[in-house]
């Protein structure tokens, strides 16, 4: 299944099916590296072309990850400290999960899905969690 792209914000991008094109998670990700007061650094981490693995940097041991495979159309997004995933959300076979803050283990369907701009909606998440507890 081939994915629609995201940039233009059309509904066709929300919910639970369609993922964005490694071109428009760069461009998500540029931006996100731009908004958010907390990100220090944007790298990719590994890319293929199919796949792309980016890091937004928090800090010298926080940071969220950002893995999409257009071939397998997954999605996901974590919160990482030092002692591993703290937080996520993970697009995979069509539905969106969530993996809770203070529960990194656990599967929490989503049946709403993501935003058409899913990294820029995890990163304000991320935010209110970062400010909540405190972590950075």
């Amino acid at each position: 299944m081939a994915s629609a792209p995201c940039s233009n914000n059309s509904a066709t991008c929300t919910g639970k099916g369609v993922i964005p094109t490694i071109n428009d998670l760069f461009s998500e990700a540029r931006d996100a590296h731009d908004r958010f007061w907390f990100v220090q650094d944007l790298n990719i981490v590994e890319q293929t072309n199919a796949t792309v693995t980016l890091h937004l940097t928090i800090d010298s041991d926080l940071f969220v990850q950002a893995f999409l495979s257009q071939s397998s159309q997954r999605l996901s997004f974590a919160l990482i400290g030092p002692s591993g995933r703290l937080y996520g959300r993970d697009h995979e076979h069509g539905k969106w999960h969530r993996h809770p803050f203070g529960g990194p283990e656990q599967h929490e369907s989503t049946p709403e899905g993501m935003s058409a701009r899913p990294l820029t909606q995890f990163m304000a998440e991320v935010e209110e969690i970062l400010v909540e507890h405190d972590l950075i």
